[in-house]
């Protein structure tokens, strides 16, 4: 019996400390929020690996803290791209609010990713460009395979990727930035992991060697300037979160890796900082209006009240005007809004300790004068009858004349294309009965609902 009661507790100990195999499941999905927190501990040693492993990490510092905001694509700036080939069901991450400066700064920066049984991708871009303040997007032409699943220990595997983004929208082009290049992906290591965010965790590590070429053509005046990309980034996966545990990216030279970037999965932890930084708060007068006619005055309560600089930063912002003499750095601007939508507000007070923000998302509702907004319910709450239908399907909403209509099945494949007449309807005699997903596109944003044919 005692040599049975050993054999048992020597199986459980190898069971503990088993290899752990990273799957779909594990992948972030639409409407997930996950808190991460930023480090600078650039000199922590970050290469070590092997089978089996213990990293102890609980060291890191935190310098910072933001939230990966997984979103469906109508529910980003860039809906439009549902029509130029994205993916059904992609998912948006908006990774960073801001890149670069000038004429070519790129600004509400998101990647689009496609989560299937054989694998995690990048298939999709988005942002806009100082110079231009139109949402632009592109879908990889060659997706970026990040991990190939299942993923386990010793797993190797390559994959190209290009995408082309064009600067500007159909109605105007600046040029277009191109990324194209190829990620080597090994998964180095087993074992366990423990950072501040908690104790033994087990994990994958994988290291990913992605060598990548951006290029940057204007039309007018001609230019083209390309520059290397190249990086090194490291993940611990694990099955119980769902972004890293801990995830650093950064360069290598002659064998040395210096890391840029250091995140890791954590909860809400107050960061501690300089007490003499902005204390960012604001309102507005009204929440909703019509377009043209409504004047809006945002009321900034930030503090302290003197020694602050302000920007403000509407999204989107097309068809936004300051008035009365303010601007996007004023403090208490006023603006009209010529466009119907729904609009996300932020502000960034400055002062000589720092910079601080506060976003307001989908603040403002904007509809036409005189006309049923669209943008009163959900983007996903598309109004059409009847349901079930037999033949001819009508719409409620009178924006949608002459508009196109896409209809696709459950797996996300596009079964038919129409156009909406002026009796607000469509013919969908020639599909087969069952579920679809209708979708319609509308200054920018993309509303779908589900039918059923009988």
């Amino acid at each position: 019996m005692k040599n049975l009661s050993l054999l048992i507790c020597l199986f459980v100990g190898y069971v503990s400390q088993a290899q752990i195999q990273i799957s779909q499941a594990n992948m972030p999905s639409i409407n997930d929020t996950i808190r991460y927190s930023v480090s600078t501990n650039t000199t922590v040693n970050f290469t070590q690996t092997g089978a089996n492993y213990n990293w102890n990490y609980s060291t890191l510092n935190r310098t910072s803290q933001d939230l990966y905001r997984f979103q469906a694509l109508s529910s980003t700036p860039y809906s439009t791209l549902a029509f130029t080939g994205m993916p059904f069901g992609a998912i948006g991450y908006k990774i960073a609010d801001s890149v670069g400066t000038g004429q070519i700064a790129f600004k509400n920066i998101y990647n689009f990713y496609e989560k299937k049984s054989t694998g995690w991708s990048a298939v999709g871009t988005g942002f806009t460009i100082s110079a231009l303040p139109f949402p632009a997007g592109g879908v990889y032409k060659d997706k970026d395979e990040i991990y190939s699943f299942p993923l386990n220990y010793n797993d190797q595997d390559s994959t190209t990727f290009e995408v082309t983004t064009p600067l500007g929208n159909v109605l105007f082009q600046l040029g277009t930035f191109k990324q194209k290049g190829y990620r080597i992906n090994t998964v180095e290591g087993w074992g366990t992991i423990t950072t501040p965010y908690g104790s033994n965790i087990s994990c994958l590590k994988i290291k990913s060697r992605i060598v990548e070429t951006d290029s940057v053509k204007i039309t007018t005046p001609a230019t083209n300037i390309g520059f290397q990309a190249n990086r090194v980034e490291y993940r611990w996966l694990s099955t119980t979160e769902k972004i890293p545990v801990l995830e650093v990216t950064g360069t290598t030279n002659n064998g040395t890796f210096t890391p840029n970037t250091i995140r890791y999965r954590d909860t809400y932890k107050a960061v501690s900082g300089s007490p003499l930084l902005p204390r960012v708060k604001f309102t507005a007068d009204k929440y909703s209006g019509k377009t043209t006619k409504d004047t809006f005055t945002f009321n900034n309560l930030s503090s302290p009240n003197i020694g602050l600089s302000y920007q403000w930063t509407i999204t989107p912002s097309l068809g936004v005007r300051y008035v009365s003499g303010t601007s996007s750095t004023s403090k208490s601007p006023k603006l009209v809004f010529d466009s119907a939508g729904i609009y996300t507000v932020k502000l960034q007070a400055t002062n000589l300790a720092g910079s601080k923000d506060s976003t307001a998302t989908n603040m403002i509702t904007i509809s036409k004068d005189n006309v049923q907004s669209i943008y009163a319910s959900s983007k996903s709450n598309l109004n059409v009858y009847p349901i079930p239908s037999q033949g001819i399907l009508y719409f409620n909403q009178a924006e949608f004349i002459n508009l196109e209509c896409r209809i696709f099945d459950l797996n996300g494949k596009l079964i038919q294309t129409s156009i909406i007449d002026h009796n607000l309807s469509i013919n969908i005699k020639n599909l087969a009965a069952g579920n679809y997903t209708v979708i319609v596109n509308y200054l920018n944003q993309a509303f779908y609902t589900q039918i059923s044919k009988s």
